[in-house]
């Protein structure tokens, strides 16, 4: 028979949602294979004998160019690849997280790591799986499940008419509900959630599932507030969620990701979920997590009940994070099925940067964007350990498809006779390096980040093979020198930073800037518009980030280098006008840098050395957690020729983590967040400082409606929004979408 379909997506199951939604973004057909005997040991060999003559009948009448299979189990992607490899097909292999560790299928383990290695490509849902199959040389892709629509719920009745936590009820419930959504499995805790329900009974539990999974005792002796449901058609499934106050969703697979909860921030629902690393790593920025023990789970249940509008605004953000990481994953895999070459060709950047990986948060953002999109990135950087040039520092950067050069110099900012010196021997060396480096690879583009803007030219060997060469400009050098070094030094300085920058911007293919000022400034010294990009400073938060718990109390909190500019000092005597009418208040600085034994002294002087506590330097995950559980941070700049150009990346932190900030009024963070956003005083006065953290401090409720504005503003630049615009400056496939158009699209409407 002729070809009905040129997409084919299969699995030996009765149902599977995640197919259905596959196949229709593919363009393609689902198809369910069943042996049609009960499921056991006993039976299995006669029911996968029985799928495979029906998946192979399938694949004859259909005949499709390209296959999509489910695993496990094992024997239906080996059926599907026979049929491939004899037709001519490409194949993709969606593995289930059992695939990689499930007891029962640990023998199938080489199987799939050989059939996985003749697929175009591996779908996977976890972080830790994909990292796997890369490892074994595959091309996988993290391809979350789909997040539905609202549409595709079925109405059902019960409900508090205009509750944004529950649209879809139509009439008024006798009590609140929660969905806990399953299959009612080995794998769900059962039990413990039924007896959290008996805590809470002024609350309805709607279980989902089979009950004949659930032991009889367990349903005869449930509390009269749990009602199983049954199996539940999927448009009505969705119903009942859309209905209930909160989902839960509980598991004690430490390897599971629910598709439940996929389908419930999709919803915008309040969502509880077990406390597992992996639904964390997915889940963190939209859910709250319990342990799997009665108590913290009806904890949980009633801490997410009574947040439940602040907890379905998060499911939605997050619903946004996930379809787009998801539409960007099917988008490489529809490239990977139709395009033989791309397959078997990974793309490949080579990095180079004086900055530290994985330290600097901007360079670890870059590298993982990459990654995720399937490149192979070889990164040059800085170091203060053995240098081992052409060996990749695989023990320290265990990520599949990273190789890491770390060149041991490290940066110190005294004496400034050091930086000629520090910046030479590092551009030598990585001179030499990507050189090799570019001769043994060819590269689709190179990315050279300043200080210094000489070191643009380290890449003169990969450009020369045809890579395309991005120039990404953190600082001015110029303007840096004219607010750092004066006299007759300073000119000569001045005089030589304005020619590298002028060599290394007309040299370079595209420039990156960080914010709009500074691409005013460069295509006011004759730079192209169309040869420049913005790319802020925002970053991915960690997806390991804990969620935000209750504010310390009284907590004001700062972090940056060390240096007269960040205008630590300006905080510390601030802080110091507050201790009489703040006496429990506190001043953390997280950071170090050749100012610190000044700061220290001054806060001595101030008498508040007991409440002012110097950190030092943290790992940025814990600085980060140290931030989202303050209750204000500080942004003290003291004004120079260089502050017109600074968008400081803690003032994004702290919007990005919910936390008010005071901030010196300086032009481009004024450019970006209007007056409501921040709290700003006048740069370098502890005492409007002051008056502005006592404001705050005295109005909570101004000060978290402060942090929301200031939150819809980084929204505006945040990373799902540039990342477009990153991959389209380095001519990557980012460039193919809408959103990458134009050197600053999206950046106008901040900057008016």
């Amino acid at each position: 028979m002729g070809r009905t379909s040129t997409v084919l997506a299969l699995a030996w199951a009765p149902f599977q949602a995640r197919t259905v939604a596959l196949a229709r973004v593919l363009g393609g057909e689902a198809c369910f294979v069943t042996g049609g005997r009960r499921r056991g040991p006993a039976t299995a060999a006669f029911r996968y004998l029985g799928c495979t003559r029906q998946t192979w009948r399938l694949l004859e009448e259909r005949r499709p160019d390209r296959v999509l299979v489910v695993t496990p189990p094992v024997v239906a992607p080996m059926v599907a690849w026979a049929w491939c490899r004899r037709r001519g097909a490409a194949l993709a292999i969606d593995c289930h997280t059992d695939t990689f560790h499930a007891r029962r299928w640990r023998w199938a383990r080489p199987l799939h790591r050989w059939l996985l290695r003749r697929s175009r490509a591996a779908l996977v849902h976890t972080d830790e799986a994909l990292e796997l199959v890369q490892g074994w040389g595959v091309r996988g892709l993290l391809v979350p499940d789909d997040v539905p629509d609202a549409e595709e719920a079925e109405p059902v009745s019960g409900g508090v008419p205009g509750d944004p936590a529950a649209p879809c009820r139509t009439s008024l419930p006798a009590r609140p509900t929660v969905l806990v959504a399953g299959s009612l499995d080995g794998n769900e805790p059962v039990a413990e959630t039924v007896a959290a329900a008996a805590a809470l009974p002024e609350v309805q539990f709607r279980f989902t599932g089979d009950p004949r999974n659930v032991p009889r005792a367990l349903r005869e002796e449930a509390p009269p507030n749990v009602v199983f449901t049954g199996f539940l058609p999927y448009p009505r499934f969705l119903g009942e969620m859309m209905a209930a106050q909160v989902v839960a969703v509980f598991s004690t697979d430490p390897h599971i990701m629910n598709r439940a909860a996929f389908e419930a921030v999709g919803l915008g629902r309040p969502l509880v979920l077990s406390d597992l690393p992996g639904l964390r790593a997915r889940f963190a920025a939209g859910a709250i997590f319990a342990p799997n023990r009665p108590e913290a789970m009806a904890q949980a249940i009633a801490r997410a009940l009574e947040d439940r509008v602040a907890l379905a605004a998060r499911s939605q953000a997050l619903a946004r994070h996930l379809r787009q990481q998801r539409a960007d994953a099917l988008e490489r895999l529809e490239r990977l099925l139709a395009d033989e070459d791309e397959a078997s060709a990974p793309v490949r950047v080579l990095r180079i940067t004086q900055h530290p990986y994985p330290q600097m948060p901007t360079v670890a953002r870059d590298v993982r964007e990459l990654l995720e999109r399937g490149c192979e990135v070889d990164l040059i950087c800085s170091s203060t350990g053995e240098w081992r040039p052409q060996v990749p520092d695989a023990s320290a950067d265990p990520r599949p498809g990273l190789r890491v050069y770390r060149i041991p110099i490290g940066h110190r900012r005294r004496p400034a006779i050091r930086y000629p010196f520090e910046y030479a021997a590092f551009f030598l060396a990585a001179l030499g390096l990507a050189g090799v480096l570019g001769l043994r690879r060819r590269y689709a583009a190179v990315q050279v980040d300043n200080l210094p803007d000489l070191l643009a030219f380290a890449g003169a060997v990969p450009r020369w093979r045809g890579a395309r060469l991005v120039f990404n400009m953190y600082e001015l050098a110029p303007e840096m020198v004219a607010a750092r070094v004066g006299g007759r030094l300073g000119g000569a300085a001045l005089a030589l930073t304005r020619a590298a920058e002028w060599a290394a911007t007309r040299w370079a293919d595209h420039v990156i800037v960080v914010n709009r000022p500074c691409f005013d400034q460069l295509r006011g010294r004759g730079l192209a518009p169309e040869k420049m990009s913005v790319v802020p400073n925002t970053i991915e938060l960690p997806p390991d980030l804990p969620s935000p718990g209750e504010r310390r109390d009284r907590v004001l909190i700062t972090h940056s280098t060390l240096v007269e500019r960040y205008g630590i000092h300006v905080a510390i005597r601030a802080f110091a006008c507050l201790r009489d009418r703040w006496p429990d208040l506190e001043l953390r600085i997280l950071g170090d840098g050749e100012e610190r034994p000044a700061l220290e002294r001054l806060a001595r002087e101030l008498g508040v050395e007991g409440r002012v506590r110097f950190t030092g330097l943290l790992p940025w995950r814990r600085a980060l957690a140290e931030v989202q559980r303050a209750t204000l941070g500080l942004v003290t700049i003291v004004p120079d020729r260089y502050t017109p150009f600074l968008l400081p990346t803690k003032l994004l932190e702290y919007a990005q983590l919910g936390v008010p900030a005071v901030c010196s009024r300086l032009t481009t963070i004024e450019a970006y967040f209007p007056a409501g956003a921040v709290a700003y005083a006048r740069p370098g006065d502890p005492e409007a400082v002051a008056a502005q953290v006592d404001r705050l401090l005295r109005d909570p409720e101004a000060a978290r409606r402060q942090a929301e504005r200031a939150a819809s503003v980084v929204e505006t630049i945040g990373w799902d929004r540039v990342r477009f615009r990153y991959l389209a400056a380095l001519g990557l496939d980012g460039g193919n979408d809408d959103r990458a158009a134009g050197p600053a699209r999206g950046m106008e409407a901040v900057s008016r």
